[in-house]
């Protein structure tokens, strides 16, 4: 009996591996499905279909749900804005810093409130809060001065951060609301009725004016303390 002919037919590939399950895939799921339908669809039934998984492997890298959040808050805090610090002066580089922070709450606006509750403590929050002391202390702050306007900071971004999550771009309806003011009575709202064309501006202009506001008084107390250096206030 003549022996079989050898199979022509190619051997089925072996299916392709699925890529390694690890914190930072999980955290990169966790941020696409927050980003594209909110925080409450972020659970890790969901984040296991995302990435092609058994939802439990989830817990080999995340507790629950909480450590999950926690650990997208800390990366989202962990990016840094692109700059040359070298060619910049103390109020811009802290100006810019300003922005990129308040900028995390504008993109992320799901997560604008996740981000507001972070405790300080998480490794993200105390290198941010290290390097903006260092940029008030450079000024000629005192440690204890630049504790307390690194508060006012913090305050200024999270507020503005959270009134554009919940508010989007600009102020809602804010021709309208300037018509209403102009129209109220100047025997009663004499003050209101006279600034009405100018209230309720951009808010991309109300954060840098405030921005301003709080670096001109961080420049007068650091001129006021008697050992610093005039000569190296822009530095």
């Amino acid at each position: 009996m003549a022996p079989r002919a050898a199979s022509t037919a190619p051997e089925n590939p072996a299916a392709p591996a699925r890529p390694r399950l690890d914190r930072a895939r999980i955290l990169d799921a966790a941020q696409a499905i927050a980003d594209a339908e909110g925080v409450a669809a972020v659970t890790l039934r969901r984040i296991g279909a995302e990435l092609d998984a058994d939802p439990t492997a989830v817990y080999r890298h995340f507790r629950n749900k909480d450590e999950i959040l926690a650990g997208l808050a800390d990366r989202l805090f962990g990016t840094l804005p692109d700059l040359d610090e070298t060619a910049l002066t103390w109020r811009e580089t802290l100006k810019a810093e300003l922005r990129h922070a308040m900028n995390r709450y504008r993109r992320h606006p799901d997560l604008a409130l996740l981000l507001a509750v972070q405790p300080d403590d998480t490794p993200s929050l105390q290198a941010i809060a290290d390097r903006l002391l260092g940029l008030l202390i450079r000024r000629g702050l005192r440690p204890e001065q630049a504790a307390r306007y690194l508060q006012v900071i913090e305050n200024h971004v999270v507020g503005t951060g959270l009134y554009y999550a919940a508010n989007g771009q600009t102020f809602r309806d804010a021709d309208a609301m300037r018509r209403a003011y102009a129209l109220l009575p100047a025997t009663t709202h004499p003050h209101a009725a006279r600034a009405a064309a100018h209230l309720f501006p951009d808010l991309d202009a109300s954060f840098d004016l405030a921005s301003d506001a709080i670096l001109d008084a961080i420049e007068a107390v650091a001129d006021a303390n008697p050992t610093n250096d005039p000569a190296k206030k822009d530095r």
